[in-house]
């Protein structure tokens, strides 16, 4: 019986992700996105050895007053 190696497996690499809630919660835009994620990250098809941290996002903006309003995605916020 062959021996296992001893040696750790190389570590992986972690990509974090932000991506709006609306990508997220919907599977034919979020396979979309991790297809270009792959693709940057340099294997198309398959997410061996990536440890792929997709986390939503939400824009705020504060103004003088100090009240905090959301932002829509894809917008500028005006003060």
């Amino acid at each position: 019986m062959s021996e296992l190696n001893p040696q750790p497996l190389p570590p992986g690499r972690s990509l974090r992700i932000s991506a709006p809630e609306s990508v997220l919660n919907n599977l034919e835009t979020f396979q979309k996105a991790q297809a270009g994620v792959l693709k940057h990250a340099g294997c198309p098809t398959c997410t061996s050895g990536l440890n792929l941290l997709w986390q939503a996002f939400t824009d705020f903006t504060v103004n003088e007053a100090g009240e905090v309003r959301p932002v829509a995605p894809g917008q500028l916020a005006a003060g």
